[in-house]
């Protein structure tokens, strides 16, 4: 709501100076244009002169005498014209348009917003009861158990609360539930038990393995294997897993953070960033 609030407002304020500049520009003085006139053809006559000289048509003399006179006559027009045209507007300021304009557009912009938009939206916004939703789905999936969308939003909302066991229990019936093994509930059957738990060596990893069975490529399932292996001292393990992990095109950072978890594994100097 903060956003469509400042959205309204850079539009109100927008619409006032497209509005609002034009007419106070209309109530001053403009530039005379008369003097710059007066001054090119000053120039122009000049030049023309001095051609005509050049082409013989003029003495030096008769040359000297018109610009001095074309000089001379420049000087009384630039003496005649004011440099601003006085405006019978230009001590006329749109006060009382400015304040109407201004009443308009920002009240009446209030005033349609009051009458047809969400003011409640302004006072109170209701967000969701993650207790009353879970409540609800744990209802729903004891009265029937075999309601699998409503266990799989009862562990996502688990996890959401931070009940990391309460959502594992749910992945794990989801996945013994499943006619064929299916990754992505095992994976999260195994981040959520992981989450839970702290617990590697355990039936995070038994899940990691069916997992990297499934997708021997899993980036998840080789990364954790390989923290697997180095806790319990299998060093040549995990820098298997490892290796096989940055054979892919890993993003930089974890490409980076992979490699220096394998030196320090395998007594070889890290990489350092360049940053």
């Amino acid at each position: 709501m903060t956003e469509f609030l400042v959205f309204a407002a850079v539009l109100v304020a927008a619409s006032l100076v497209f509005v609002l500049v034009p007419l106070w520009r209309a109530g001053t003085p403009s530039a005379d244009k008369r003097r710059a006139a007066n001054i090119t053809i000053y120039h122009q006559r000049y030049a023309e002169i001095e051609r005509e000289v050049a082409a013989g048509a003029l003495t030096r003399q008769d040359a000297e005498s018109q610009k001095d006179e074309l000089g001379a006559r420049l000087l009384a027009d630039i003496d005649d014209t004011p440099e601003l045209a006085p405006s019978p507007r230009a001590a006329r300021r749109p006060w009382v348009a400015t304040i109407l304009v201004l009443a308009v557009m920002v009240g009446g912009s209030a005033a349609v917003y009051w009458k047809i938009g969400d003011y409640q939206a302004f006072v109170e916004q209701d967000t969701p009861d993650l207790n009353a939703m879970i409540a609800e789905l744990e209802q729903r999936v004891n009265d029937h158990p075999d309601d699998m969308q409503a266990r799989a939003m009862l562990a996502r909302a688990s996890e959401a609360g931070g009940d990391y066991g309460a959502a594992a229990e749910q992945y794990r019936a989801l996945n013994a539930a499943m006619p064929a093994p299916r990754p992505p509930i095992i994976a999260a059957e195994a981040q959520a038990t992981l989450a839970a738990t702290d617990d590697l060596q355990g039936r995070a990893k038994t899940l990691y393995e069916q997992l990297l069975e499934l997708e021997p490529q899993s980036r998840e399932a080789l990364w954790y294997l390989g923290l697997a292996a180095a806790e319990r001292g299998e060093g040549e393990a995990a820098i298997d897993y490892w290796d096989r992990l940055l054979a892919q095109d890993l993003p930089e950072d974890f490409a980076t953070m992979v490699a220096n978890r394998r030196a320090e594994l395998a007594g070889e100097k890290p990489t350092l960033s360049n940053d």
